[in-house]
């Protein structure tokens, strides 16, 4: 199942990587699974956006090779989300385009609110990640339900 593109989801990411503590010394590594058009998307919206952030496309075999401080996921289903974070040898932030309910699976789960991306938090697996969230995030969540 292929998502497909928003122009406003790299730029809703990246605002929430802004957000981010980050235990590790810069660049953060933003790695986009197993879809190279979304991926070119990200780059460009992180070229315009002026920021830091290292986005590179990877693919399931490769994930655990990388470095992904977070990891974006847009063609798996919530419970395949979960298994691959469950087999993760770090523990990243993770982003999905694909998990509306945010039930399981990635911390960040978006979704187009009619014409502008909006995004719900899973806390238990926010509370996994190394990263730290700061909680005003929380606050933009609850916003933008409808």
């Amino acid at each position: 199942m292929q998502a497909q593109p928003q122009l406003n989801l790299p730029a809703t990411t990246l605002t929430i990587l802004s957000y981010v503590r980050w235990n590790t010394p810069n660049p953060i590594s933003l790695c986009i699974l197993n879809n190279n058009q979304l991926s070119n998307q990200f780059i460009q919206v992180n070229q315009q956006l002026k920021s830091a952030y290292q986005i590179q496309a990877v693919s399931l075999s490769e994930l655990n090779q990388v470095m992904c401080n977070a990891v974006f996921f847009s063609t798996y289903t919530p419970r395949e989300e979960q298994n691959i974070i469950n087999n993760l040898k770090d523990a990243p932030l993770t982003f999905s385009s694909n998990n509306t309910e945010c039930e399981l699976g990635s911390a960040f789960c978006l979704y187009q609110n009619k014409t502008r991306t909006s995004f719900k938090v899973n806390l238990a697996s926010l509370s996994q990640s190394q990263a730290r969230v700061d909680p005003r995030v929380l606050l933009l969540a609850k916003s933008t339900e409808p």
